[in-house]
């Protein structure tokens, strides 16, 4: 839970939103678990084949309130199907959408946008200042333990500090351990000043790191908030292509990003297409922001009808690809960055993601 926070934390989720830890324990063990859209009886089975301990969705399995749980219909079935088989259920939902290096985040470079930022602003992760006192020679540790895909980042650089030495002073009192030095006596210590900055989102998890890699009993260290710019949060994502592409050329290019065999439309389609928006899911109230930012295509998951209100849409067109198929192409990519974090702590967790997902709904004609 620590790592799914760390990465997509769940404060960022739209108020009202189901998300974090549904069904379980926050004392089970988790040695596998699966990574899935949602939580049908389809997927509940294939947990429970490959012995997973935790499931971990997008779309939240408990979101309207509970008002029964009857094993005679198919919601009731599939929770009591969830708790005997000891399951853990996690839901990452608006959360995962609007942070970094999420599935809008996802979307727009599997579309091939560049500088993409979000569609629709929902605030920021402010960022803030790290400073800890090292002794000499430890400034390495300590940073390998600070840096990850968000702290120590600037721009496109990444692993940035700034050390200066300095001495310390300490005196441990009674029942103190010092790592130098003795009880009852003033100590210096040549140390190092090490400075890091990191979102807020990242600063408990990074903390933590740092103490525990840190040879102190008692760690000095400050944090700073700061009023550079903070890195955005917000749904969808705009951005250019890194060529112009023409129309019929990037089309074709669309059942090779998203699982779908045609797309629903609106709108006269540009000759040429150079900037674009996307929202995974239900992102059609997103429609007059991608215009309004100089989109000429628009594509989401779920447009409903008063949404796509007749107008002039020269040059600009909607496309509808489905909910489903519009977030289950980042499930794979989810589950391969979940299992690089947990690595990167040491947890011995196997994380594999569904095989077994399907659509809904099928179009069907006779």
């Amino acid at each position: 839970m620590t790592c799914l926070d760390a990465a997509w934390p769940f404060a960022w989720a739209a108020p009202g939103d189901r998300v974090g830890l549904q069904v379980g324990s926050p004392q089970q063990e988790v040695a596998r678990l699966l990574v899935a859209l949602e939580a049908s009886e389809a997927v509940v089975a294939e947990a429970r084949e490959l012995g997973a301990d935790l499931l971990l969705t997008h779309h939240p399995l408990l979101y309207a309130p509970v008002t029964e749980i009857r094993e005679d219909r198919p919601a009731g079935r599939l929770l009591a199907q969830i708790l005997r088989a000891g399951l853990a259920v996690v839901a990452c939902h608006t959360n995962l959408d609007v942070a970094p290096g999420g599935l809008n985040d996802y979307l727009a470079a599997r579309l091939g946008l560049t500088q993409a930022a979000p569609l629709s602003l929902q605030g920021r992760d402010p960022w803030l200042k790290l400073v800890v006192f090292v002794p000499l020679g430890y400034e390495d540790r300590i940073r390998a333990a600070l840096f990850d895909d968000r702290v120590g980042v600037i721009g496109r650089y990444s692993h940035c500090s700034f050390a200066a030495r300095g001495q310390g002073t300490y005196l441990p009192e009674e029942g103190a351990r010092p790592w130098r030095g003795q009880v009852a006596r003033l100590e210096r210590a040549e140390e190092v000043r090490l400075e890091v900055i990191l979102p807020q989102s990242r600063a408990a998890a990074a903390v933590a790191r740092m103490i525990a890699a840190h040879p102190y009993e008692e760690v000095a260290y400050d944090l700073y908030p700061l009023d550079n710019p903070a890195p955005p949060l917000g749904y969808g994502r705009v951005g250019d292509l890194a060529a112009p592409c023409p129309w019929a050329g990037f089309r074709d290019r669309l059942p090779e990003i998203f699982p779908v065999r045609g797309v629903r439309l609106w709108g006269e389609p540009p000759p040429e297409v150079t900037r674009v928006a996307v929202c995974g899911g239900s992102g059609g109230e997103l429609i007059a922001a991608a215009r309004d930012q100089g989109a000429q295509v628009f594509i989401t998951g779920e447009v409903r009808h008063h949404q796509a209100v007749p107008g002039d849409y020269r040059h600009f067109v909607v496309l509808e690809v489905g909910h489903f198929a519009s977030e289950v192409v980042f499930m794979p990519a989810w589950a391969d960055d979940l299992q690089r974090r947990l690595t990167a702590q040491g947890a011995a967790v196997e994380v594999l993601v569904s095989r077994r997902e399907e659509p809904p709904c099928v179009v069907s004609l006779w």
